[in-house]
């Protein structure tokens, strides 16, 4: 494929990943959360594909794996074993230790912190504490998206960031001060 046309069709699924995803963030159902993270992951692997982020592309291939397994543990009620978080997590690391040594660029940790942070949030019981891991996440993917150009997605994971921020806000009452505290 002709690198302009990859260049140019990666930032538009961006700006699909960006709409699921933003919208994701405001969900309040744990399992409709999950669904959606495989399909803003799928969107994501496929911006990184084009535009040849290859950690980009083996993160989001597990973490699309990652959301199919948490997806079947909420569905049957049940929580993971914190073996399958740690597994997770290692691959998640092996596959950027991996590419710094391919590339010699340290710019391949970020999709590793980001990936951390993502394996912690879908073990989560709660929305709330998901939006918590899931701003942290999208802080990790800003450099990574500005050194593989992906300046779409870059714009992307600010809006998840925001829209998370803002969903701790609306939905978790974070920020909020109590009642007590007005008074004083």
């Amino acid at each position: 494929m002709d690198p302009k046309i990859a260049f140019f069709a990666a930032q538009g699924i961006s700006v699909l990943t960006g709409i699921l995803a933003i919208a994701m963030m405001q969900f309040k159902n744990m399992k409709l959360i999950l669904m959606f993270q495989i399909i803003v992951n799928t969107t994501a692997l496929t911006n990184y594909f084009l535009l040849g982020g290859d950690t980009g592309v083996f993160v989001s291939v597990l973490a699309i794996v990652q959301s199919v397994v948490m997806y079947l543990y909420n569905r049957n009620g049940k929580r993971p074993h914190v073996a399958v978080i740690v597994l997770f997590i290692l691959a998640y690391g092996a596959c950027s230790a991996y590419n710094i040594a391919v590339t010699r660029s340290a710019m391949e940790l970020l999709p590793a912190c980001a990936a951390i942070c993502f394996s912690v949030s879908l073990v989560q019981e709660k929305p709330s504490v998901f939006r918590i891991w899931g701003a942290l996440n999208p802080s990790c993917w800003l450099g990574y998206d500005l050194y593989t150009s992906s300046y779409v997605m870059f714009c992307v994971h600010l809006g998840i960031l925001t829209s998370s921020v803002s969903a701790m806000i609306r939905l978790d009452g974070f920020m909020r001060r109590k009642k007590e505290d007005k008074e004083i």
